[in-house]
């Protein structure tokens, strides 16, 4: 019998950080140089000579798409296995979206699908670093020298991974990296743009400063309350007396009200008007620079846990353990696997007090969002109902670990 439960995600952050929040928040500690501190500091550890720190990576991607030279019509090739959110910033643009299968191994895109759906309209090619494995970036690159392509990173997942030894990141010629409270850096919901294109940096340097320049306290102010509301009821404690009881009782009423709540429905969403977004806060950027310092040590205890779950997993049949390509290096943000009857394991494991959950990301090329750009994804339709996301953060401990080993063997074992 277990008396605390474990939650899928932990936020690392210290007493420190709530003290500069506090700081910024009620004005005692000028916001002047903040951001622009966190951006450079970001650059520096990602590698990039630009970094733009925006509000959300919703945002980042935008900006990047509206400033690039396509044109409505021009085609993107996208990883199948993705967020409906990503997809609808191209289709708002006027970019027709071509899926591409995806590889069951890592979840990244296929290569050679890729190079079969390039058409003379093809523009763009998306690299998503899913879970924060590495996608096989010279074999992408290379695909996009040879057919004159734009390779963007969406390093929402994946910030600290390496591809040959490279941060990801600075391989196309932009890159969006996420802040949001589920990510290895937070800062209470965030974004940054990377790269090393000085045209394609001023322009959208130039394109924020068109923008909104302050964010008002009241927004402030509720970012902070809802990120520390996240903080205090992912701590141990608190989810295991107070949230988990809570989700125990609204999920044996609905099952999937847990999804619902944490996952946006796909919808079109085409009406995103950057004009409306205030820019970073102030105690967000120094709460990224303070969390940016210890990435390192979240990345290297992430892995430590990621091998151990390896270690107890393995063997178990009816479950396939992911990896990076050989010349991938993980960061460890998020652990999944891949499952036979996974919403089962899912709720089982959620009964024994392992908070875990399915996918948010779905197969795109079979939602009917889409149907205009439909095509056969079979290894992304099997992942989507497959994928699992067990719990690892930084604080887990053996013990930890040896019971999430001991509730998937008992699943399968009944």
């Amino acid at each position: 019998m277990h008396i605390l439960s474990i939650p899928r995600h932990q936020i690392e952050t210290k007493a420190g950080d709530y003290a500069g929040i506090l700081a910024s928040l009620l004005g005692k500690s000028r916001g002047v140089g903040a951001v622009e501190a966190f951006e450079k500091a970001f650059a520096d550890y990602v590698g990039c000579r630009h970094a733009m720190a925006v509000s959300s990576g919703r945002l980042a991607m935008h900006l990047i798409l509206e400033t690039l030279p396509v044109q409505p019509g021009d085609e993107a090739i996208i990883p199948a296995f993705n967020l409906f959110a990503v997809v609808e910033r191209f289709c708002q643009l006027g970019l027709i979206p071509r899926f591409c299968d995806i590889e069951d191994s890592d979840l990244n895109i296929d290569v050679a699908a890729a190079e079969r759906l390039v058409t003379p309209r093809t523009r763009i090619l998306l690299a998503t670093h899913m879970f924060g494995h590495p996608a096989r970036m010279d074999a992408l690159c290379e695909l996009a020298r040879s057919r004159n392509l734009i390779v963007l990173e969406d390093c929402a997942h994946a910030l600290g991974s390496r591809f040959s030894g490279r941060r990801v990141g600075t391989f196309g010629k932009a890159a969006i990296f996420s802040f949001s409270v589920l990510k290895l850096v937070t800062t209470f919901g965030g974004g940054m743009i990377a790269t090393d294109d000085d045209d394609l940096a001023g322009a959208i340097r130039a394109r924020l400063r068109q923008l909104g320049k302050v964010q008002p306290r009241a927004a402030g102010l509720k970012k902070a309350l809802t990120g520390a509301v996240m903080d205090v009821g992912t701590r141990r404690g608190p989810f295991s007396f107070g949230a988990w009881p809570l989700l125990r009782m609204l999920r044996a009423a609905r099952p999937d009200f847990q999804q619902r709540m944490m996952t946006e429905t796909p919808h079109e969403d085409r009406a995103f008007r950057p004009e409306q977004v205030p820019p970073l806060h102030p105690f967000q950027a120094r709460l990224g620079a303070s969390q940016l310092a210890r990435v390192d040590e979240f990345i290297e205890r992430r892995r430590s846990v990621g091998n151990q779950l390896d270690e107890v997993l393995r063997g178990v049949g009816e479950i396939r353990l992911l990896r990076s390509g050989h010349r991938g290096a993980w960061n460890g943000l998020y652990y999944g696997i891949l499952a036979d009857r996974a919403t089962e394991l899912a709720q089982f494991l959620f009964r024994r007090g392992i908070d875990c959950e399915t996918s948010e990301y779905r197969n795109c090329a079979d939602l009917g969002l889409y149907a205009h750009s439909h095509v056969d994804c079979p290894v992304a339709r099997k992942v989507e109902s497959a994928i699992v996301r067990l719990p690892n953060f930084p604080s887990m401990t053996r013990r930890d670990v040896r019971r999430i080993g001991r509730a998937v063997r008992r699943f399968y074992a009944r």
